[in-house]
């Protein structure tokens, strides 16, 4: 009897220190089992040129549980949704880096705005394996500072506001661009 109390104990030890690890890789180390990808879609938004909606998923691909921080929200259309904090950036050829050009968080992640989320909550939970989070659907190339043939790529931050470890996506050649003069007003 003591020893199957000392097995099912033991195992339960097992597993929260596990749970401790993971949680450590995404606020302190390499952030070990976790992947980012990027999905492309069709589809009619009415901006004129604009044919695709960009998203970018979070997945767990390690053997366990990652802590991850994210955004719980309600729409203006009282629909529910949850999505991680994130960037777009654009590869500049001259400087040979990484540029942002969208930001989607720090301190105005997760905040309400007029014809978007009406209520917001920044959230934490496990993410078990094979478990995804989403950035949520955008028109990447109707951004400002996108022009047709730049590459892009996303790169989700999983951990608390304010943390810069990040998952970045493979890249993608950005293919369209709107067809109007008028500045785009995005805002999340």
């Amino acid at each position: 009897m003591q020893r199957k109390m000392f097995v099912a104990l033991a195992g339960s030890v097992v597993v929260l220190t596990s749970v401790a690890v993971s949680g450590f890789l995404v606020l302190g180390g390499p952030i070990g089992g976790l992947r980012a990808e990027v999905t492309v879609d069709n589809a009619d938004i009415g901006i004129p040129g604009i044919s695709k909606m960009y998203e970018a998923r979070l997945l767990n691909q390690g053997p366990w549980p990652i802590r991850v921080h994210y955004c719980a929200f309600v729409d203006d259309t009282n629909s529910p949704g949850t999505m991680v904090a994130y960037a777009v950036e654009r590869w500049d050829q001259d400087s040979r880096s990484w540029k942002t050009i969208v930001k989607a968080s720090g301190a105005d992640f997760c905040k309400p705005y007029p014809l978007g989320i009406v209520r917001a909550n920044l959230k934490s939970r496990l993410l078990w394996p094979g478990q995804s989070l989403s950035t949520g659907e955008e028109a990447t190339a109707a951004r400002d500072g996108f022009n047709i043939g730049d590459r892009a790529r996303f790169v989700i931050f999983p951990g608390p506001e304010g943390s810069s470890s990040g998952v970045a996506t493979s890249n993608f050649i950005i293919d369209e661009h709107r067809q109007t003069d008028e500045p785009l007003r995005i805002r999340h």
